[in-house]
């Protein structure tokens, strides 16, 4: 559904509270909790500020553990796992005071040159994202690209709506924010009888994502278009796994995502 638009102009604003420690908040979300972008997104940026500059994210895996409350911050506590020449690796726990709301591991590498290959290619025939209705979702531009009735599957062109400088690690955290845009879409898209339709069959399920997974592959520019194509496998019993590749405007493919997430319908009030 069609969401309000929402100030991003703080989401990669960290304040230190001691070593490797950082305290950031949330925009007030309209369906209640803290997106899970927002969380994956400001626990890389606060583990990108304890590695050198040479060193570039390749991956994060992370657990959802908690809705987050938009009412407090969040703290990030950085843990130095491994300080490499050629890699680095964090670890981060993003609290608030209910408990650990997200862990997240991620991994850096030193550039190295080295041969170069793209075997997956831009689906064919996508409308560009300026053909298709504006839709505000988590506060990004949000642009979705029809799909075939039955298809397991979620295409998105999206972008971060503010201008990110020059700092191609900021970039990262901000497609990191994106990439939780629509793989629960193709896991609710991959169970029998397809996406729930409406408000009315909606309010019947409960969805969650579970944990994340990213593969950055190369240079993007998170403040441009990129397509998420994500395709779901189906469910087994109540989770569901979606995997898709992230594209930028002239089809070269940057990242790859993978998510789980739950799928169940609501527990009917007795009485």
């Amino acid at each position: 559904r069609p969401q309000p638009e929402l100030d991003l102009s703080r989401v990669f604003t960290l304040e230190s509270h001691g070593p490797d420690t950082y305290v950031a908040e949330s925009p007030h979300y309209p369906w209640g909790r803290i997106y899970g972008g927002l969380v994956i997104a400001q626990a890389l940026w606060a583990a990108t500020q304890t590695v050198r500059v040479e060193h570039a994210v390749h991956s994060l895996h992370a657990y959802f553990i908690l809705g987050g409350e938009f009412s407090e911050p969040v703290r990030y506590e950085v843990d130095r796992a491994r300080n490499g020449r050629s890699f680095t690796t964090r670890r981060v726990v993003a609290r608030q005071s209910a408990g650990a709301i997200l862990t997240l591991e991620c991994s850096f590498q030193r550039y190295e040159d080295g041969v170069e290959s793209q075997p997956e290619t831009m689906p064919a025939d996508i409308p560009p994202p300026e053909a298709l209705p504006k839709v505000y979702d988590a506060g990004l531009d949000r642009r979705e690209v029809p799909v075939t009735a039955g298809e397991p599957g979620s295409r998105v062109w999206g972008r971060f709506p503010l201008a990110l400088g020059d700092d191609p690690r900021l970039h990262c955290c901000a497609l990191a924010y994106l990439s939780d845009m629509n793989a629960m879409d193709a896991v609710s898209a991959s169970r029998a009888g397809g996406r729930p339709t409406g408000d009315g069959e909606w309010t019947e399920w409960m969805g969650a994502s579970l944990d994340h997974a990213m593969w950055f592959h190369r240079p993007v520019k998170a403040d441009d278009w990129v397509l998420m194509d994500m395709t779901g496998h189906g469910l087994v019993r109540t989770r569901g796994l979606a995997t898709g590749h992230v594209f930028d405007r002239s089809g070269t493919h940057v990242a790859t995502i993978a998510q789980e997430g739950l799928l169940r319908p609501k527990k009917k009030p007795v009485g």
